[in-house]
């Protein structure tokens, strides 16, 4: 994991706004809205959605998205993440098992 991704992971966990480089966190009612050149690339529930993580690449589909989303990945669920086969990307963890997110911009639930 990156240093800027452990920060960002630290702001999340201090409920904290956070501002480096390309990434940005920012604490808005029951979330934390994590930005990556200006693009929502997940959101991080708060309260009554403690725990909950939504994530999309916004069709920006680079390794530095895919890494910035596998740290948000390891810190809630543990295991798995995005992994890229074939030019594809696939999401796998404890709720999906290898789905295929290439062309799905929407935010899915982790």
């Amino acid at each position: 994991m990156r240093k800027i991704e452990r920060e960002m992971i630290q702001a999340i966990i201090q409920r904290k706004n956070f501002k480096k480089a390309n990434t940005e966190v920012i604490k808005d009612g029951d979330f934390m809205y994590i930005y990556l050149h200006d693009n929502l690339i997940a959101k991080y529930g708060l309260n009554d959605n403690w725990g909950k993580l939504f994530i999309s690449h916004c069709n920006w589909l680079t390794n530095t998205t895919k890494s910035r989303l596998n740290a948000l990945i390891s810190f809630v669920d543990g295991l798995g993440g995005i992994y890229q086969k074939n030019f594809r990307w696939y999401l796998d963890t404890k709720k999906h098992n290898n789905l295929n997110i290439t062309n799905n911009s929407s935010f899915i639930e982790v």
